[in-house]
């Protein structure tokens, strides 16, 4: 019987090789009225929907027991149709700019559509009626609601099964209030049909950053390091007409204000993770100053990935020489003048190749649709599956990641991805997502982050990667917090304590609970305040120029630093306290945060916590240290009691004693200066000029230590300028520091001219840091890796002019001294060389911890130098 009915349907309709392949068809061919709650309906103009004043496609199905009974007997009983809503009618937009309305229906199976109903309301609207496959539509009907307040049959002949069905009407109101479909399924989807829409995974590996790398905030290329420094990840903005010259080449410098070479590589000597954001539009792609975000040349297909290409040769270049592979050909690099073309510089990992694209405050000229967004990723992926030449960041390096613009307003955001998704489907041969990272701005809608709707946000879109790009990493590139509760009349929010307060609290939670539910990366909006405006509050330092450090600035810089290596483990909350429970990837030691995840300023005396078989334990809270104030908590039964309050605070369990340093990045004034490197010459306390005049330039680098700031993150928008200049070339002294320490970072009070300023350790000749000189009149503050023990440096000075130097670390403790890694009860030369050994992974160590100097639980080329130096003094 169903062999007979396939026979009988294919002699009449048009039936395709696949459909009819290992299909059931159904055994009823009568048509009846398709239960659309059963399938997908996905409006297709999303901008604007959310609106109180529109409605989405479901207002048209949403009163289907009260339409007809098919569309030759259109007759409803008249208190039916007295009942039937005909105020609210379908209107996803009223914004002619953006296109014609239009929706689809997914029904999971072919069905056959043998005719509609509708609601004609009010109005004159043109509609259109398609079946077939995603951007390959057929027409199978046409009609205009040119009638009033009554229900009109459309019947449609010869229809060929189809999975989907769309409808399409201009602009505004469309005059129809509720829709009816009639036809029958035919057939399951084939096992082709079924793979074109299936979950792709995605092609690449996560990120995998720490707890504390995951954390960061948006900054721009001239925001300075010790204000970034305090992140775990850094979203840059960069506007995508200053990477693009009117040649159409790459500029890797903007001007003198913005050197990306260096900008990302300072990011790298932070351990900082960086991924810039390329927004906006270009004159040179548009062909013209009035250009618009929307990345093609004028007048061009929006929908065709080709119309990219400048686009996306443009991501290649910056994957080609930020990336990881040095083996791309130098043929295709497109390099302003002004640098060198190279490749592989191992810099950046990930770009983001537009910012906020379903933005619906900018017009149509600054908005993507889903399937605009998802055409030019697939260029700015691979060149569209290299169909376009020099182009995509996978075809620069392989392992370089795709962020796609972050996506605002979560009302429609699932749609807008599912409808890139469906893109994909059906423009790309492997159909694959083409996107590494989904990228969304979201955050809490209430002050406790904790009880806010955050979590199922980010739930609801983890749970729509699983089940559509598996894989994909998840980042929230911009959030804020909600603070109109502390908002004081008459009173700036930077004067305001208890605003500065909750403001940090709030963020930081926000970002604990993000990685709680494993978000890769959450970056706040933003670094630095505006100097007016809405965002006048929004930064974790003040305005550009000034940079003045926030509370939130000291809360966020603690977290990422007590985090730096830790993974989430568990949340063990209990008794009315969040417990947050992370493991350190490096020592292996616990590390508990806790806090009241309220808003009543609740404290919680004296909470008990088992520290389990440890033998110490530190309790970390934020403070004007950068790192946070340390200290020892005493351990009585196998238990700590802290007072918890609504500061998330850290507690790290360790079985052995920890050298804690509290600030290590103190101002290290030398307590003297000499030409020579024994001191055979004349020797300068600082307490006053000496006669030799060379000697004296070298004091005026440290006569004037309070236009200096005291730590080397700390503010200087009230410093004064300092006033005695140091103009002489190529001249060289000694300074003692007095005691051992480790260096962090030197400031300059830049001048005049260029040239070079060198600082070495002078009992090891090791270059510790150097400055081309290159500012004028500003405090360059530079941060360095911490370097090996020293109580000496020999400082060069070439060429430019300065007025100060600064010198930043921290001393390096007694308590940390022991070396005797040999255990044969002496500290010589001998324990260097099985030190050494050890590190080179030829030796064993006969006392462990005697070789960790620093007491840090960590072995390492600073345990090693500070061995030698202490033998050295020895």
């Amino acid at each position: 019987m169903i062999l007979s009915k396939i026979i009988s349907i294919a002699a009449v309709l048009p039936l395709c090789i696949s459909c009819l392949n290992t299909q059931v068809f159904s055994e009823s061919t009568e048509p009846t009225l398709l239960d659309i709650s059963q399938f997908t309906v996905m409006d297709e103009n999303l901008v604007h929907l959310g609106a109180s004043h529109l409605n989405d496609a479901s207002v048209l199905f949403d009163e289907q027991d009260k339409v007809p009974e098919s569309p030759s007997n259109t007759a409803v009983d008249k208190d039916v149709f007295e009942g039937t809503n005909k105020s609210k009618n379908w209107k996803p937009n009223q914004q002619a700019e953006y296109g014609e309305d239009s929706f689809y229906i997914d029904f999971g199976a072919n069905y056959i559509i043998t005719g509609i109903c509708y609601l004609d309301t009010n109005g004159v609207n043109e509609w259109k009626v398609e079946s077939g496959e995603p951007f390959n539509w057929n027409e199978i009907l046409s009609f205009s609601t040119d009638s009033y307040m009554s229900w009109q049959g459309k019947k449609i002949t010869d229809a060929s099964p189809t999975r989907y069905l769309r409808f399409s009407a201009g602009c505004g109101d469309s005059g129809i209030s509720e829709l009816a479909i009639y036809g029958y399924k035919i057939s399951e989807l084939s096992d082709e049909q079924r793979l074109k829409t299936s979950a792709k995974p995605s092609g690449s590996s996560k990120t995998n950053l720490s707890s504390g790398g995951r954390v960061g905030f948006n900054t721009f290329i001239d925001d300075p390091i010790t204000s970034i420094f305090a992140a775990g990840n850094v979203r840059e903005y960069h506007n995508l007409n200053w990477l693009i010259d009117s040649d159409g080449k790459i500029k890797f410098t903007q001007g003198s204000w913005g050197d990306m070479d260096s900008y990302y590589a300072s990011m790298k000597d932070q351990n900082i993770s960086i991924i810039p954001c390329f927004q906006g539009g270009s004159s040179y792609i548009y062909g013209g100053t009035d250009y618009p975000e929307i990345a093609v040349p004028k007048d061009a297909d929006t929908l065709d990935p080709e119309s990219y290409t400048l686009h996306a040769q443009a991501m290649y270049q910056v994957a080609a020489r930020y990336g990881n592979n040095p083996d791309v050909d130098p043929d295709t690099l497109n390099v302003a003048d002004s640098k060198k073309a190279t490749a592989g510089l191992g810099l950046l990992s990930a770009l983001e190749n537009c910012n906020e694209p379903n933005k619906s405050w900018s017009g149509k000229a600054n908005y993507y649709t889903p399937y605009e967004l998802a055409a030019m990723c697939s260029a700015d992926y691979d060149g569209h599956e290299g169909t376009i030449p020099n182009a995509g960041v996978k075809n620069a390096d392989p392992g370089f990641k795709l962020a796609m613009g972050g996506l605002v307003g979560t009302s429609t955001m699932l749609d807008y991805l599912s409808e890139m998704k469906l893109w994909f489907d059906y423009n790309r041969t492997d159909g694959k997502f083409a996107v590494d990272i989904i990228n969304v701005h979201i955050g809490p809608d209430e002050y406790n982050p904790e009880s806010s709707d955050f979590s199922e946000k980010i739930h609801s879109i983890q749970n729509w990667i699983n089940e559509n790009a598996p894989g994909t990493e998840l980042w929230i590139s911009e959030y804020d917090v909600p603070m109109n509760d502390c908002v004081i009349e008459g009173v700036d929010n930077h004067e305001n304590e208890v605003y500065q307060l909750k403001y940090a609290q709030r963020l930081t939670r926000t970002c604990l609970v993000a990685i709680k539910n494993d978000v890769d990366r959450i970056t706040k909006f933003q670094l630095r305040d505006e100097q007016s405006g809405v965002y006048a509050d929004s930064g974790l330092v003040t305005y550009k120029g000034q940079w003045d450090k926030k509370t939130a600035w000291y809360y966020i810089s603690c977290m990422t630093s007590v985090l730096e290596n830790a993974d989430f483990c568990d949340d063990l909350s209990h008794d009315g306290a969040a417990v947050y429970r992370f493991k350190d990837r490096v020592t292996g030691e616990i590390i508990d945060c806790v806090w009241s995840p309220t808003n009543e300023e609740k404290v919680i005396n004296d909470f008990s916590m088992s520290v389990g078989d440890s033998e110490y334990a530190y309790l970390t809270v934020p403070s004007q240290y950068a790192e946070g104030t340390t200290k020892n908590l005493e351990i009585i039964d196998g238990n700590i009691t802290v007072d918890v309050t609504e500061t998330p605070v850290y507690i790290t369990y360790s079985a052995s004693e920890k050298n804690v340093v509290n600030g290590k990045g103190y101002y290290i004034r030398p307590v003297d200066i000499c030409l020579s490197e024994n001191k055979e010459t004349e020797i300068c306390d600082l307490s006053a000029a000496p006669s030799d005049a060379t000697l004296n330039q070298f004091y005026r680098m440290f006569d004037e230590p309070d236009t200096m700031p005291e730590f080397i993150y700390s503010n200087t928008s009230l410093l004064s300028k300092p006033d005695t200049n140091v103009n002489r070339s190529d001249i060289t002294c000694y300074a003692d520091l007095g005691s051992t320490y480790c260096i962090t970072g030197f400031g300059i009070y830049d001048t005049y001219g260029t040239g070079k300023f060198s600082v070495y350790d002078a009992n090891t000749d090791a270059l510790i840091w150097s400055s081309d000189m290159g500012g004028y009149m500003y405090r360059n503050i530079s941060m360095i890796a911490e370097s090996a023990p020293t109580n000496k440096l020999k400082i060069v000075k070439g060429g430019g002019d300065l007025n100060e130097l600064a010198i930043y670390g921290y001393a390096v403790s007694d308590k940390a001294i022991s070396g005797d890694v040999n255990a044969d009860g002496k500290f010589n030369i001998a324990d260097a060389v099985m030190m050494q050994k050890w590190l080179l992974c030829s030796g064993n160590l006969t006392d462990w911890k005697a070789g960790d100097l620093f007491k840090d639980n960590i072995i390492d080329i600073y345990d090693l130098c500070l061995m030698k130096r202490m033998l050295i003094e020895k």
